[in-house]
């Protein structure tokens, strides 16, 4: 069971957020650890009767989770839970941690129940830190809404997977760097972003992001893309790599104006990365997608599911 400590829900700050990550409060901001400002989802997924189920969990307002629901006529025994809040999005000095670990043979796909908002902020910043722990035999599948980042809004989010070998991955994010239809692109105040992947205590990737102030438009960070998504895949073997990177390098289309897409491979070819850049999230979405679908055939066989029309 994690900690209820404010301090031990907040991932690591980069130092060049260290000057918005304060906990304070100031001109009526709450501070971090007041009621409704510590969400915490502790949930432990394990095989029980035939079937994948909860087997323990703890969950702290304002979050909440579903039972789980078998919907994927495809397979049965496959447990679909959706992670809802109750606060309404993200907002200044919010801590969200989340650990999802799935025992030996366990498979579930976990999502959200829509987007997540990150609200205007005068003090502080908010972080989500979610973990994922997956056995030999277990499949994670980790979908959530995309994140949407205000104008004045300050971010730490961090995805850490630890998967065992013989273990399955297949994560897809989505970030729109703005309410895009108000015409807001890049005027968030801070923004950290982390994705770490490693397999037996070895790190197949490492990937930080960190933009503040007007930096967020150079070449080397978000340039002119207003919407960006993330697609992690750990298959069983890395024997099932290449195979999974040619299928995928052929189904993403050539850059172009409004939309590009790269596949790469992790630290000893282990698994794969696909980063998607566009300017329409609709378009960025859609592509994300299809390589989830894509990779979910690959590598179980079973085409994707539709999470939000049942």
């Amino acid at each position: 069971m994690i900690s209820l400590d404010p301090s031990s829900l907040t991932p690591p700050v980069p130092y060049e957020m260290a000057d918005v990550a304060g906990e304070r409060s100031s001109g009526g901001v709450m501070p971090v650890g007041r009621p409704g400002k510590v969400g915490v989802l502790d949930v432990t997924l394990g095989v029980r009767g035939g079937r994948t189920g909860v087997v323990s969990r703890f969950v702290k307002a304002p979050m909440q989770l579903t039972r789980p629901l078998y919907i994927d006529p495809s397979d049965a025994e496959e447990a679909f839970l959706y992670i809802r809040t109750t606060g309404g999005g993200l907002a200044q000095n919010d801590r969200i941690r989340q650990v999802l670990r799935l025992e030996s043979g366990a498979r579930a796909t976990v999502t959200t129940q829509a987007g997540t908002p990150v609200h205007r902020m005068d003090a502080g910043m908010a972080s989500q830190w979610v973990s994922l722990h997956v056995a030999d035999g277990a499949v994670c599948e980790y979908l959530p809404g995309q994140t949407i980042l205000f104008a004045g809004s300050r971010l730490l989010q961090t995805t850490d997977v630890d998967v065992a070998p013989g273990g399955t991955v297949l994560v897809a994010e989505v970030m729109l760097t703005g309410r895009l239809a108000r015409g807001e692109v890049n005027g968030f105040d801070a923004l950290a972003q982390r994705f770490r992947v490693t397999r037996n205590g070895r790190p197949l990737l490492s990937d930080t992001l960190c933009v503040t102030g007007a930096t967020a438009n150079s070449e080397m960070l978000l340039s002119r893309w207003a919407v960006w998504g993330t697609v992690l895949l750990v298959p069983p073997s890395p024997s099932d790599v290449p195979g999974l990177l040619a299928g995928l390098r052929g189904a993403l289309p050539e850059g172009s104006e409004n939309l590009t897409a790269a596949a790469s491979t992790m630290v000893g070819d282990e698994g794969v990365t696909v980063r998607v850049a566009g300017n329409d999230p609709v378009s960025v979405r859609s592509l994300v997608e299809s390589v989830h679908s894509l990779a979910r055939e690959c590598l179980l066989g079973r085409p994707a599911v539709d999470l939000r029309r049942m």
